[in-house]
């Protein structure tokens, strides 16, 4: 309870640091250090920690086959609105915060033994499904083209994803790196909140009714989705409740950003991430609750 506490306080410092006159682009360096340093250190430390088994594939695909049930249903829900509601939905539902959100709080209600589900869920989930899923999407929607080799570019050059391949080809660090390693890795989680606190933004004209079903989407009927695929895959109790948690995580604030950029509904856009990480932070230890109840 503790921990879950100090994740509420984060944030809201985060919140508060709205007020301050804090330097421009306060944010952005946050997470510049977070993406450049703290994620690779905890790249290193925890992928090798990885058993590639039936639970691993189990992790790897059910992002993967999400988007696709997750399309339908925002196709269904956007029948009778403009593209570009449509283009947001499709752009901010599928995409959880996985990796910022995602680990202080697996984290704190799982343990760091399942830090290494929430990884591989969000490298080579969530992540690649940005790239290829989120880039497809603007484009569809925004310019007309699609740009293969600048979105394969992008994804390569990523930081964490090169540390991915990196800790999967070599393995665990050496002792001597390791206790430096866990120094830096140890920043990702206040550097992150704070950050995700500081760019939560409120308010706009959105329509609610829509706003409502979309929460209950995102955060209540994604993870129920999980449970069914990962349940049938017959996926072991520590990676069906990680990525259970990872699938009911709020939407993505790179998502958000990049639909607000493209003018895609950009209140209500906004107000799905800012106020999902709210209702989340009530749906996610209750859903941990029930997953634990059941095992």
């Amino acid at each position: 309870m503790e921990q879950f506490a100090f994740i509420v306080a984060l944030l809201a410092i985060g919140i508060l640091l709205q007020k301050a006159n804090a330097p421009i682009d306060f944010a952005k360096s946050l997470n510049f250090f977070v993406i450049y340093v703290s994620l690779p250190a905890t790249v290193l430390l925890q992928v090798p920690k990885i058993h590639f088994d039936l639970s691993a594939i189990g992790v790897i695909i059910t992002p993967w086959l999400l988007v696709p049930i997750v399309m339908g249903i925002v196709m269904m829900m956007t029948r009778h609105h403009p593209p570009h509601v449509r283009a947001a939905l499709l752009l901010v539902m599928p995409l959880g915060n996985t990796s910022f959100v995602g680990i202080p709080i697996v984290h704190t209600l799982l343990g760091e033994e399942a830090i290494p589900y929430v990884l591989m869920y969000d490298q080579f989930g969530t992540f690649l499904i940005l790239s290829l899923y989120g880039a497809a999407i603007i484009a569809r929607y925004e310019t007309g083209v699609f740009h293969k080799r600048l979105i394969i570019k992008k994804m390569l050059v990523f930081p964490p994803f090169i540390f991915l391949l990196f800790a999967l080809v070599f393995g665990q660090m050496p002792l001597g790196m390791q206790s430096y390693l866990q120094i830096l890795s140890s920043t990702l989680v206040p550097l992150a909140l704070v950050s995700v606190g500081y760019s939560m933004k409120f308010g706009g004209e959105v329509d609610y009714a829509l706003f409502s079903q979309s929460l209950v989407l995102k955060l209540i009927i994604m993870p129920l989705l999980a449970f069914g695929i990962l349940i049938a895959m017959g996926t072991e109790p520590l990676a069906l409740k990680t990525v259970v948690l990872e699938s009911g995580m709020p939407s993505m604030i790179t998502a958000g950003a990049l639909a607000i950029a493209a003018g895609f509904a950009p209140a209500l856009s906004a107000a799905l991430v800012g106020y999902g990480i709210i209702v989340s932070l009530v749906t996610l230890p209750i859903i941990t609750y029930l997953l634990e109840k059941v095992y």
